[in-house]
């Protein structure tokens, strides 16, 4: 799986300049105007207020913020593992991300026996018991039979809200957007201000501010109804212009020995085009997502456009 993450992050850069290349070639002309207003306001722990503004066209055909992107790392197979729960070795991400509580307010002696009651439940096969104690999310972790998914080389199963459609099988992990191949957001739940408006399966369209190169994206997730902002692995990377996947979680968070090498990306602008998904075959791959959400981008009005939207955003 890893040499196959390897090559897929490394066309990255390759893809992106090209897609930049052909917009710029068919970009409107100069002086494009952005025509999007304030629509509503998204509670959102992760912004300065507590709160972001969602513009949106007349018709409400697209939405638009600037916000910072956390990383998502649901749906790859190197999410989550019991054996590295902190993932300080091959671990995309912390054990604790993947429970209800988040391990929030627990000292580091608690911490540690979170780790244990964990790793001792797995190993005598998920008890009911033992398992409660754990406070694992079946809605991240996939359960089968009242258990977490069997493990596929190692790690858990997560899911993703976008999915194969009927889907026989929850844990086979084929059925998720890979967060490391594919780029993708996450947006809220209900109840937000933001559910209704788009839907899991809508294409998007990423860009750091100030650059010409758009990444295209497909909303893969749905989160806590009160944050925006966070996105896969494969969204990120391309953003940040990282050729190969992140080693670790202590990487993706840029902790020691990667000060400074984090993957949250701190200031995207991100358009939405709601009602563009595919519900019968969804996308889920870049292959079927970048050229659908760029003929979206290039009817919406392209790079020229969208920078005269983030001008006008943060006037």
């Amino acid at each position: 799986m890893a040499a196959h993450s390897s090559f897929a992050v490394k066309r990255w850069l390759p893809l992106a300049a090209l897609i930049g290349i052909y917009l710029s070639a068919i970009a409107p002309a100069r002086g494009a105007q952005c025509d999007m207003r304030l629509s509503f306001q998204q509670a959102d722990g992760n912004a300065r207020g507590g709160r972001t503004e969602v513009w949106a066209d007349a018709n409400a055909s697209s939405l638009l913020f600037v916000e910072g992107l956390n990383v998502n790392t649901d749906g790859t197979r190197r999410s989550y593992s019991v054996d590295d729960f902190w993932g300080e070795r091959h671990a995309l991400n912390n054990l604790c991300n993947a429970m209800s509580d988040g391990c929030a307010g627990l000292s580091s002696a608690q911490l540690r026996a979170r780790r244990i009651a964990t790793q001792q439940a797995a190993a005598a096969g998920w008890p009911a018991d033992q398992l409660r104690a754990t406070r694992i999310s079946p809605s991240i972790i996939p359960f089968r039979n009242g258990k977490p998914c069997p493990p596929v080389d190692g790690f858990l199963v997560s899911a993703t809200a976008l999915h194969a459609p009927a889907v026989n099988d929850v844990c086979d992990i084929a059925n998720y957007v890979d967060a490391l191949v594919t780029p993708a957001l996450v947006i809220p739940k209900r109840p937000s201000a933001f559910a209704g408006r788009a839907k899991v399966g809508d294409l998007a369209v990423a860009m750091v501010p100030g650059s010409t190169r758009p990444v295209f994206a497909v909303i893969g997730d749905s989160g806590p109804s009160g944050q925006l902002g966070e996105a896969s692995i494969a969204l990120n990377g391309r953003l940040l212009g990282r050729e190969a996947p992140p080693q670790n979680y202590l990487e993706v968070r840029g902790k020691r020995p990667f000060v400074g090498r984090g993957w949250t990306v701190p200031k995207a602008v991100v358009l939405i085009f709601p009602g563009s998904g595919d519900r019968a075959a969804p996308f889920m791959t870049p292959e079927r997502i970048d050229p659908a959400a760029m003929r979206r981008f290039e009817a919406w009005g392209g790079v020229e456009r969208l920078s005269a939207c983030v001008a006008d955003y943060e006037r």
